[in-house]
């Protein structure tokens, strides 16, 4: 089959949902099916960076087009970049030849629209897989008002794309919840969750560590690990007021890993308060990720207090991956609670309670190294029903195929609420 996928980042770009996506047309390629993706010429967080026009990708057709790039430093800025993204998107779809199956995410928010409208002109099924819900997250950040002209306009859009999709594809049973409320047919929402694109590796990988630490002052320290987007859907409050708290401390390290609005906010806060128990570093390659994640003694894990449906954080399969024990911070019910109701290997903590923070910091800080061992196994013995080739497999059967027997690899269990 002729399969299109449909995102502003791909492959050589960073971001998590780049990896994952490449992940997918490797898979669809390796299936047999014909790959193609239209995806953005400039890299999601460096805008000055730009890749080639078209190349051929391990067998993946890769078209790419062009945008502007004024970056993420303002909201309107965003709003710019991804609308002429969009515009060139739509002059690329109009040239494009017929697929079988178009699949759209969803960076930048409309692109499933631009998806459903190519299949109803040239045929094929659009299928829409939810990294998120937009716009309802970007109303609950105050980025947009539901009540705005513009809100409701970009609100009707993502419900007629519901609506119109032969399949909606979700990463959990609240985000399911949320699409089904905009219209999508419950009976067309397939569950999906992401896979860790962190794969624990043994071989070499104490030495990996050992050498992470050393070029970043962190031998013999307690490495407490936030990896990843600091975008505004994860407030990084409370693991900043436990560094300020815990600042006189000089086995306790707070490493900030990642890319986003947020990151200007930790520089902030260090440079106010004078903390030298906070490092910064930016985003590392998928190459370096098994020596920056495994460097955590504890990792940390941040979800806004009203996400809970509205993003996935895939980050947790890593976690679980790594074998390190972790800190939730964020609402009390969501995929991630799911998670450790299944996998109690973390410690769920809300918002505000930075004093709780350094309690569960001290706590796993007293471990023994038994203990450690059987956290480790039961995180990898769990993240395994999230291993990479059998959720593939599963929406290769149940997506692409329209194969409608239940997925099982990979898929929480029910859980009452």
């Amino acid at each position: 089959m002729k399969i299109l996928l449909l995102n502003q980042s791909f492959h050589p770009d960073a971001t998590a949902t780049s990896q994952q996506i490449a992940d997918l047309a490797l898979f669809l390629r390796n299936k047999g099916h014909q790959v193609s993706v239209i995806s953005e010429r400039r890299a999601y967080e460096d805008r000055k960076t730009q890749f080639l026009k078209e190349e051929v990708w391990q067998g993946v057709q890769i078209f790419r087009v062009g945008s502007t790039g004024f970056g993420k430093s303002r909201f309107r800025y965003r709003i710019l970049d991804g609308f002429t993204f969009l515009l060139s998107m739509i002059w690329k779809l109009f040239w494009f030849p017929r697929q079988d199956i178009v699949v759209s995410f969803t960076s930048p928010p409309l692109i499933g629209f631009l998806g459903v409208l190519f299949c109803k002109l040239k045929g094929g099924r659009s299928i829409q897989w939810l990294m998120d819900i937009n716009p309802d997250a970007a109303f609950e950040v105050g980025y947009l008002s539901r009540q705005s002209w513009f809100g409701r306009i970009l609100n009707a859009i993502f419900e007629y794309t519901a609506c119109e999709s032969q399949q909606v594809v979700v990463l959990d049973r609240w985000m399911k919840k949320r699409a089904v409320s905009h219209g999508a047919q419950e009976e067309n929402v397939v569950v999906v969750p992401p896979w860790s694109v962190y794969k624990k590796e043994t071989e070499g990988l104490v030495a990996e560590v050992q050498a992470f630490r050393r070029q970043h002052g962190l031998e013999d320290k307690f490495v407490v690990l936030y990896s990843g987007n600091h975008s505004v859907v994860h407030p990084l409050d409370t693991l900043l007021e436990a560094a300020r708290l815990m600042k006189e401390d000089p086995t306790v390290v707070f490493l900030f890993i990642g890319f986003g609005l947020r990151v200007l906010e930790v520089s902030k806060f260090k440079e106010e308060h004078n903390l030298a128990n906070i490092v910064q570093l930016p985003f590392q390659p998928r190459h370096k990720v098994k020596a920056s994640f495994g460097s955590a003694d504890l990792h940390a894990v941040v979800m806004g207090p009203k996400m809970s449906g509205l993003v996935h954080l895939s980050k947790i399969y890593s976690v679980l991956n790594s074998g390190k024990p972790f800190v939730f911070i964020g609402p009390e019910k969501g995929h991630v609670t799911d998670t450790m109701r299944l996998c109690p290997t973390g410690t769920a903590l809300l918002h505000d309670a930075p004093e709780k923070l350094i309690q569960a910091i001290r706590e796993n800080q007293r471990l023994s190294t038994d203990e450690k061992a059987r956290i480790a196994e039961m995180s990898m013995d769990h993240v395994r029903r999230f291993d990479s080739e059998k959720t593939l497999e599963a929406f290769h059967r149940e997506v692409i195929l329209n194969d409608k027997r239940p997925i099982e690899a990979g898929i929480l269990a029910p859980l009452a609420d």
